[in-house]
């Protein structure tokens, strides 16, 4: 089953691409930036690509951006990330989803599959699910933070990690007790 942030075979090898891992309290965080910005972020247990690796240049400085923010973000110093992003390989439909999301949900707030679908022009629920199923910039582009509008919904890292994030970002606070 595919999950976010899994397109490594979708990579465009005209691009001169950089890839960084970035390990963090959640796993192993795969980035891939272009010279145009932060391309993929591949959650923890996803294979980062290896070929076309440009290790200098703008495509470089994107990864090593990205892997700093990503770091703060999950060590609770960032909430708002300022990379450029690279949209290839991603419709126009998909995107304008996509970017209403980033403002819809800011830090520390989430939103219903219903309302960034009513939102971005998308009005069916299920479809809004499987859009943010394939966001390739999971975490930068906060796909955690649409929820069901009776409970959390799915979340291709798995519900766990999605349920982390939140905790987070003081959406959710963590169980007390487990027993």
């Amino acid at each position: 089953m595919p999950a976010t942030g899994d397109h490594e075979g979708e990579l465009d090898t005209e691009h001169d691409l950089s890839t960084a891992t970035l390990d963090t309290p959640i796993g192993a965080v795969g980035i891939v930036a272009s010279p145009e910005g932060l391309r993929r972020v591949l959650l923890p247990g996803r294979r980062v690509p290896q070929q076309h690796v440009a290790r200098r240049g703008s495509a470089a400085a994107h990864a090593a951006d990205t892997a700093a923010q990503l770091g703060e973000y999950l060590d609770g110093t960032r909430r708002v990330f300022e990379v450029p992003l690279d949209w290839g390989g991603v419709d126009e439909r998909h995107r304008r989803v996509l970017e209403t999301l980033v403002t819809a949900a800011p830090y520390g707030h989430t939103v219903t599959y219903g309302e960034l679908g009513r939102l971005a022009g998308e009005p069916d629920a299920r479809e809004i699910g499987v859009l943010m199923a394939r966001n390739p910039i999971p975490l930068v582009v906060p796909c955690h933070r649409v929820v069901a509008s009776d409970g959390l919904g799915g979340y291709g890292g798995g519900i766990e990690l999605k349920r982390t994030l939140l905790e987070l970002e003081l959406v959710l606070l963590p169980q007390i007790g487990t027993g």
